[in-house]
């Protein structure tokens, strides 16, 4: 049982990793699979059924109206995922997170021959309630990818070796709302009002994607990366 229920209005970050350590995203498919249910799910409606028709782009031409939540910020990653979300319908993440979750693992196993839980229990879910994680979190979901840089793989430990090749693999990384927010990549489901607040400009978000990774290595690793999930 979860020790708190979401309130409306209020913003949570939402996360789950694959059973095992998994790998839940394993081509371009999956991961195109996973955003068109963020996409479409998100409806207190019952949502479209086959939705295996629908690609990123036409998906985007049918965003429901009446959503359960605002995606505000969203990072998939080989074996997890970073949701930041605000709650609009009551029980609207829970309901929201069911969907996505039991539609993608229903995809994932009947297209890999396979059976059983995809995802390792439930979703974990942190309420962000105040303004240095709020400031902090954005950045830290959209610097995850990092990790799939080859020369950068220790950089919550050591830091980043080469800021402007850290920085251009992020822009190129088709699988977080960072492209949105850099005005590089077209993801209108994606709500950019309480982010918008703080970083308001694409040069902006840059800035502190580059100023954060050497200055404040040490508070990423203990403020965020310790406290709010090890995945």
């Amino acid at each position: 049982m979860r020790k708190f229920i979401p309130s409306e209005e209020e913003i949570y970050h939402v996360f789950n990793r694959g059973t095992d350590k998994r790998n839940t995203f394993l081509n371009k498919k999956d991961y195109e699979r996973f955003i068109v249910n963020l996409i479409l799910f998100n409806t207190i409606k019952e949502p479209i059924r086959n939705i295996s028709r629908y690609n990123i782009d036409i998906a985007c031409k049918k965003i429901p109206n009446n959503s359960l939540v605002k995606i505000h910020a969203f990072s998939l990653l080989p074996n997890h995922f970073h949701l930041i979300l605000e709650q609009v319908e009551k029980n609207g993440i829970a309901r929201f997170l069911h969907r996505i979750e039991m539609g993608y693992s229903h995809y994932f196993n009947k297209i890999n021959s396979r059976s059983g839980n995809l995802f390792q229990g439930a979703y974990k879910i942190i309420h962000i309630n105040n303004d240095s994680y709020r400031l902090y979190l954005p950045l830290y979901i959209h610097l995850n990818p990092l990790d799939l840089l080859e020369t950068e793989k220790n950089w919550k430990e050591k830091g980043i070796r080469n800021k402007i090749k850290a920085v251009d693999f992020l822009k190129n990384y088709s699988w977080s709302s960072l492209g949105e927010y850099l005005k590089i990549r077209s993801l209108p489901f994606v709500s950019r009002d309480i982010f918008d607040s703080l970083y308001r400009s694409p040069q902006e978000w840059e800035d502190a994607l580059k100023d954060w990774l050497p200055d404040h290595i040490q508070m990423c690793t203990t403020n965020v990366h310790h406290s709010v999930v090890h995945i």
